[in-house]
């Protein structure tokens, strides 16, 4: 028989929930990435700005979402997924308004935390792991990282122009819109998990996390959930803000993110194929820390020599090994877990990673005045940090398919 006769195919219920998810995850993360390229330039304009504070109200969404990630999980583990999103999205909706109508940077930090505590991304996970058969799991993963991947890209494309357009209150005031619009998915299109195995309300928060982090593996992606998070959230606070610096229109960023996007959809592609169908995730792990190690590099000549061009290849580079992770590590951490711990240790990976942008944005800026070599130093050290465990790091293991 032919390995494409082998292949199991999704049936109508998976078909569903991977196109009605894939939309719930579309709008909402389109939604954080739009103010990713132009957050720091456009709050320059708020009353009281600094790039300390600036820094704050960017990291500050991480902080919340990173703190409730693992609660929410563990919750969805035991409520269920679409209460535990629906709330979530209502939260977020409601932190997306308070930022449409303020005017300081103070009152900003405060809707960047309320737009945080909207902490759904691993509720999001664990549920098409409960709607979809394990032999379809990675590949229904896969289409969600897709659906990330195209609002990322789509996003960094747009983004000039809305923030040109629409300004910061502006665009808080359309994300509360396409947030409203994920709410209505799930609502009206998402299934429900025929069966679920929660876990008893007597299983202790921490005896859940302690399941998920004995799990070597797990205690590996997440520590790249934190390097991941704190370079994005860092090098897009400090990168528009050195090309606005350097003379560059908010408007024309475009033309160096339109390049850079097309480079990070190729690193992305690449790296799952190359992960998923060989099994070679530690092989692509270590090809994307090299990637990041590299991005510091030229980061440090940029700061050293002051020069735009060594700034935007590191942007490039950076971009790109962040791209490599992006697909792999939600399917990784879905593999590593057991069916009752999936919110949980989706909650834990991003517990790391967002608490990875919250440091990253807020020393980054604290530091931007002065000389942020030292805060590269600190993210060199986190990723040889991530080098060491990822070499120690074991690929999973393929289950052989029967009929």
């Amino acid at each position: 028989m032919s390995e494409s006769a082998k292949t199991p195919i999704f049936n109508l219920s998976e078909k569903r929930s991977i196109y009605s998810l894939s939309g719930v995850l579309f709008f909402r993360m389109f939604s954080l990435f739009l103010l990713l390229p132009v957050f720091s330039v456009l709050a320059m304009d708020l009353e009281g700005a600094t790039p300390f504070l600036i820094g704050v109200a960017f990291g500050a969404y991480g902080l919340t979402q990173g703190l409730l990630q693992l609660p929410f999980g563990m919750w969805s583990d035991r409520a269920g997924r679409k209460l535990v999103i629906v709330i979530g999205l209502g939260l977020f909706i409601a932190g997306n308004l308070l930022g449409a109508f303020v005017d300081s940077i103070h009152w900003m930090i405060v809707a960047r935390f309320l737009q945080g505590t909207g902490a759904i991304s691993s509720t999001v996970f664990a549920l098409i792991a409960d709607l979809t058969r394990p032999e379809v799991r990675t590949r229904a993963n896969a289409a969600l990282g897709a659906s990330v991947g195209i609002a990322f890209a789509l996003a960094f494309g747009v983004a000039p122009f809305f923030g040109e357009w629409l300004g910061l209150n502006g665009m808080f005031l359309m994300i509360a819109a396409l947030s409203l619009a994920s709410l209505v998915l799930v609502l009206t299109t998402v299934p429900n998990p025929e069966t679920i195995k929660l876990l008893p309300q007597k299983v202790s928060f921490w005896n859940m996390a302690k399941m998920v982090w004995k799990v070597p593996a797990l205690r590996t992606i997440s520590w790249g959930g934190f390097v991941c998070g704190a370079g994005l959230s860092s090098t897009f606070l400090l990168i528009p803000m050195i090309l606005v610096q350097h003379g560059f229109e908010r408007a024309e960023m475009w033309k160096i993110y339109l390049p850079m996007m097309l480079a990070g959809a190729v690193a992305m592609v690449l790296a799952a194929i190359f992960a998923e169908v060989k099994n070679r995730f530690r092989e692509v792990m270590l090809f994307g820390i090299v990637l990041l190690l590299t991005s510091l590099v030229f980061m440090g000549l940029g700061q050293e020599q002051n020069r735009l061009i060594w700034f935007v290849v590191a942007l490039y580079f950076f971009f790109m090994g962040f791209n490599v992770f992006e697909p792999i590590f939600p399917s990784l951490v879905t593999r590593s877990s057991t069916s009752e711990t999936k919110g949980t240790a989706m909650g834990v990976y991003n517990f790391a990673q967002f608490i990875g942008h919250f440091v990253g944005a807020t020393v980054a800026g604290a530091l931007y005045v002065n000389n942020y070599l030292i805060f590269l130093l600190l993210l060199a050290v986190a990723e040889i940090w991530f080098l060491y465990l990822t070499l120690s790091f074991k690929n999973p293991e393929k289950k052989i398919m029967t009929k």
